[in-house]
C-alpha cells in the first residue's frame, strides 16, 4: 500500500466500517515500523487491503477490508495468506485479531484459518458500544490444513 493507494482503499473502507479509520491513520500505520499493508489488484484495480503488526512472536491483524463486489471471491482468503505467509517469515508464532461478533462473514473466514475465540472485550467498539471476539490462530497450525 502506498499513499497513491489511499483513494481508492478509503472507498472500500467507507463503505465497509460503520467509524472508518481515516487517511492520516492509514498514513501512520505505512510509516510504522512494526506495520505491514498490503493490498489486492486485479487489472490495476485495488479489490482489498489488509494491515497488520508484527511485535516480537505475534502478528496482529489491525484491519481487513474487501471492496463489496468482490467479496465472498477469495480476496479476503488471498490477503489473509500473505499476513501469514510474511508473519511466518518474520518468526511469528500467533495471530490475534478482534472482530463484532455481528461481522458473520468475517468471523466465518478467520475461523477457515485456524483462529478460536480467546475472549471478549466488553464495549470495544465505542461507536456502538458492540463488544469485540478475541481470535487467536497457532502459526505453527499453517500449512497443515492450509486454506488456500
Amino acid at each position: 500500500m502506498t499513499d497513491h493507494d489511499l483513494d481508492a482503499v478509503m472507498r472500500i473502507e467507507n463503505r465497509s466500517f460503520p467509524t472508518p479509520w481515516s487517511k492520516n491513520l492509514f498514513r501512520e500505520e505505512m510509516a510504522s515500523p512494526i506495520c505491514r499493508n498490503r493490498i489486492a489488484l486485479r487489472g490495476g484495480n485495488l479489490l482489498g487491503y489488509i494491515c497488520f503488526a508484527l511485535v516480537y512472536d505475534e502478528v496482529h491483524l489491525r484491519n481487513l477490508a474487501v471492496d463489496p463486489r468482490w467479496r465472498r471471491r477469495r480476496v479476503g482468503t488471498v490477503l489473509i495468506d500473505d499476513m501469514f505467509s510474511i508473519s511466518l517469515e518474520s518468526g511469528c508464532r500467533f495471530a490475534l485479531l478482534e472482530v463484532r461478533p455481528s461481522n458473520s462473514g468475517a468471523v466465518e473466514l478467520y475461523e477457515r484459518f485456524g483462529f478460536g475465540v480467546a475472549g471478549l472485550r466488553k464495549g470495544y467498539y465505542g461507536d456502538t458500544g458492540e463488544d469485540a471476539i478475541v481470535m487467536c490462530a497457532d502459526l505453527a497450525d499453517y500449512g497443515v490444513n492450509q486454506v488456500i
